[in-house]
């Protein structure tokens, strides 16, 4: 355990060395004079190795050097004295390498870093600076990513950007008021989704493009049998029997009895199957069941053919594929109230 202990606090002390010969003039130098200076050093210490050093590689402020420690620790344990030292030297060396790789960026960073510690109070520059890092790296590549999408390279207007802003922290009158502003934001960030979401469904049109072309021509030729109904919204049904009673509306829960398959047979849901009518309301179904059970009397048993738009559209339900056209036997067996 010993050895493992003086060997890191070796690797440490040439880090500390050689990050003072690059250039880190300012940077304070080591000296234990008393315990607090030493509780001191070692809180520093801890903070850079849990987590602080993964942070900086993880930013692009540092190049990792644990891979040649960790190369070069396991080899110098099992090498003679002589060859220890070799390593040794070598392992310095390349890590000298890394440190002036690293020298540029992190003593910007140190200077930050050193700069924030002192402060008493925290600043308003340091709190425009840590907000406005906070706007570059997340916030507006969060928002450009929702007004234009991941792969545009379109942007907002910095200078907009901070003129709404100023103009609000100085009380100054607004070209757009607050509440317009949040609107128009909802807006645009909602007509970019939709644009997104046809986009999507534009190119799995294409991916799809046999299997809608096979529904389109069922629905055609569906449509010419005797006793088939077409209704304007392109919903077609033919009633197996006719019913006497009340017809649902929007506000009603309704108890059936269904059966749902593909155009090609393929069973993907039924009630009759499981033995239990369901429950639910008018307005929670597909549209296509929507528009048809608002023109169902109690007691009817019909057979509808619901196109891919009154159904699940381009969402893929597993056994339902995305423009898939559905055929239900639905029996409403009562209005719940």
């Amino acid at each position: 355990m010993k050895k493992t202990i003086l060997t890191t606090f070796s690797v440490v002390a040439i880090l500390a060395i050689t990050m003072v010969s690059c250039g880190g003039a300012s940077t304070p130098k080591t000296s234990l004079k008393n315990s607090v200076d030493s509780v001191s050093y070692a809180y520093g210490v801890s903070m850079a190795d849990q987590g602080l050093v993964q942070f900086l590689e993880q930013s692009g402020v540092l190049v990792s050097a644990s891979n040649i420690e960790y190369d070069y620790q396991s080899r110098i344990a099992s090498a003679d004295s002589t060859q220890k030292a070799v390593l040794q030297k070598e392992m310095a060396a390349k890590i000298d390498s890394v440190n002036k790789i690293n020298a540029p960026k992190l003593n910007e960073f140190i200077k930050g870093l050193m700069e924030g510690m002192n402060q008493k109070e925290k600043s308003a520059y340091a709190n425009g600076l840590s907000i406005g890092v906070q706007f570059s790296q997340q916030m507006l590549p969060q928002f450009n990513t929702m007004l234009f999408g991941a792969d545009s390279t379109k942007k907002v207007n910095n200078d907009q950007i901070l003129a709404g802003l100023i103009s609000v922290l100085k009380n100054q009158q607004l070209a757009i008021g607050k509440m317009e502003a949040n609107g128009l934001i909802q807006a645009e960030v909602e007509k970019a989704q939709a644009a997104e979401t046809a986009r999507q469904e534009e190119d799995l049109k294409i991916q799809y493009k046999d299997s809608i072309a096979a529904g389109d021509a069922y629905m055609a030729e569906n449509a010419k049998r005797e006793g088939v109904v077409t209704l304007p919204s392109g919903l077609q049904y033919e009633i197996l029997r006719a019913g006497a009673g009340a017809i649902p509306t929007d506000t009603d829960q309704v108890k059936v009895h269904y059966h749902g398959t593909l155009i090609n047979g393929t069973v993907f849901d039924s009630s009759v199957d499981r033995g239990e009518p369901a429950t639910f309301g008018v307005t929670q179904v597909i549209p296509g069941w929507t528009e048809a059970l608002k023109l169902m009397p109690v007691g009817s048993k019909w057979r509808l053919y619901v196109p891919y738009n009154l159904a699940y559209g381009s969402a893929d339900r597993g056994t339902i594929k995305p423009f898939s056209n559905l055929i239900f036997d639905v029996e409403l067996l009562g209005i719940e109230k």
